[in-house]
């Protein structure tokens, strides 16, 4: 079943109304807009806040991130890299999320579903347990009853962040967030009575990242030549120490061929690892290898 965390999040919302509160979630990636080499690493985060003065903040949020049916190749998106410290009252085992599939405890990264070699993340997030009784330690789920107040309240809140390796096919790329759904507390109760809730309305900004795959870089090749070898001495060096000159000299070459550490930037300290490319080569036509 591809959403199961809903079931729940049905009977956490069975007493839920509908509302003016707002969840607003936000989707960003430092290479929005760029163009990256195939295999470069896509950085994704989520953040997202909720309306003031019509709720006591956030009971339940989960998300999609999903990957748009024209991009020119597909990948299996992993899952966030872990549970943001703010959010640990909506994942396991103290709130209520998917159990987890590569993590052994919680699915509030996510969980992968789709065809293999073409999976979204879904139902990132979770939900805070609301029924006013917390279950037995070592059940794995609900096991705190205590609600945290004003969740997403006090500026742009992280619900999760993760990565991705871009594919080897060139063309432009589109991830987006889809199928949200949210709560939002209506006032906290005192233990062991149930705190309701209401459901909110999701507004996005933005939605949707985008970037470029370019053709493959070839580290090194700072002359455009297709190779390297020695004749690229002189075009690092004028890169380095005179970006306009080297545009002009070299015109369609891009100075992160000089990034031989794969640092994503091109400076003093990718010299030494050049200098051992030149005397040390991989051999005809080959890139520099990453140190």
């Amino acid at each position: 079943m591809t959403h199961r965390l809903f079931a729940t999040a049905v009977a956490v919302a069975a007493c839920a109304v509908a509302s003016a509160d707002t969840v607003t979630l936000s989707l960003a990636s430092p290479q929005n807009g760029q163009t990256v080499a195939p295999g470069a690493t896509i950085n994704w985060s989520i953040s997202f806040e909720v309306s003031t003065g019509d709720n006591a903040g956030l009971a339940l949020l989960a998300v999609d991130l999903a990957q748009d049916g024209a991009n020119p190749a597909t990948l299996d998106i992993p899952p966030a890299d872990n549970v943001p410290i703010a959010m640990l009252n909506f994942s396991r085992p103290q709130g209520i999320s998917n159990p987890g599939e590569q993590s052994p405890v919680t699915g509030y990264i996510g969980v992968q579903r789709g065809t293999p070699g073409a999976r979204n993340l879904v139902e990132i997030g979770g939900a805070q347990n609301t029924f006013g009784q917390a279950l037995n330690p070592g059940a794995g789920i609900a096991e705190s009853a205590t609600l945290d107040a004003g969740i997403g309240q006090s500026g742009a809140a992280s619900l999760a962040a993760g990565s991705f390796v871009a594919p080897a096919t060139p063309g432009s790329y589109t991830f987006r967030l889809q199928n949200a759904i949210a709560n939002t507390l209506d006032s906290i109760a005192t233990l062991p009575n149930h705190s309701p809730v209401s459901s909110a309305t999701i507004a996005f900004a933005p939605q949707t990242i985008s970037f470029t795959v370019g053709a493959a870089v070839l580290y090194g090749d700072m002359n455009c030549d297709g190779v390297v070898n020695n004749f690229d001495i002189d075009a690092f060096v004028l890169a380095l120490i005179d970006p306009p000159g080297y545009a002009a000299a070299f015109p369609g070459c891009d100075p992160i061929r000089g990034d031989i550490n794969r640092d994503d930037v091109f400076n003093n300290f990718d010299i030494d690892v050049f200098v051992n490319c030149i005397v040390n080569p991989p051999g005809p036509g080959d890139p520099c290898p990453a140190p």
